[in-house]
């Protein structure tokens, strides 16, 4: 059956009972919402469009490293009342969201989806492991910390996405400033 990515590129013939799965979660080929709050983006390239119209994901990420093309080490200051932060993966297609949700009722919720295409039928998806460190004010010996792991959960959009991990931050954790310092390792 046709679908309404054909039209991009997608050459693959999907059943009608597929239809909605194919175009919702596994066509390399979809277009992809912008998740800043007012942008009205939509288009197949996310990265470009974050990279270029966001200035707070200037790629290479501020105050990181890169080994072996992956991003290593981003530091970030989140405030509190700061739903979602940016940062760009080296592979220059996919988009990483650090999550600041407030559906912990003594806390936050931190936690990274990483939007992005589904590879094409004859390429392999890479994973991205990722290492999380949450610090109440500056970073340094003795200064309380919080630490995740885990892969990067992939989604489609942001809207109605429901992070299958996060780590949890403690409302006394954000201090008088309201911010914690996140540093993400991928």
């Amino acid at each position: 059956m046709n679908h309404k990515f054909r039209k991009l590129g997608c050459g693959e013939t999907v059943k009608f009972t597929e239809l909605r799965s194919h175009e919702e979660e596994a066509c390399p080929y979809a277009t992809y919402s912008c998740p800043f709050d007012g942008c009205a983006y939509r288009g197949a390239l996310l990265y470009d469009h974050v990279h270029d119209e966001h200035a707070q994901a200037p790629a290479p990420v501020p105050n990181c490293d890169m080994v072996g093309g992956l991003l290593r080490g981003a530091t970030v200051t989140l405030r509190r009342d700061e739903p979602v932060h940016t940062l760009l993966h080296r592979d220059r297609v996919s988009v990483i969201l650090l999550l600041n949700g407030g559906d912990v009722l003594t806390g936050r919720s931190l936690s990274l989806v990483r939007i992005c295409p589904h590879p094409k039928p004859d390429q392999e998806d890479e994973e991205v492991e990722y290492r999380m460190v949450v610090m109440r004010g500056e970073p340094g010996p003795g200064s309380p910390s919080l630490t995740a792991s885990g892969r990067v959960q992939y989604v489609r959009r942001l809207e109605g996405c429901q992070p299958q991990h996060f780590l949890f931050v403690p409302d006394a954790f954000w201090g008088s400033s309201g911010s914690v310092v996140v540093t993400v390792h991928l």
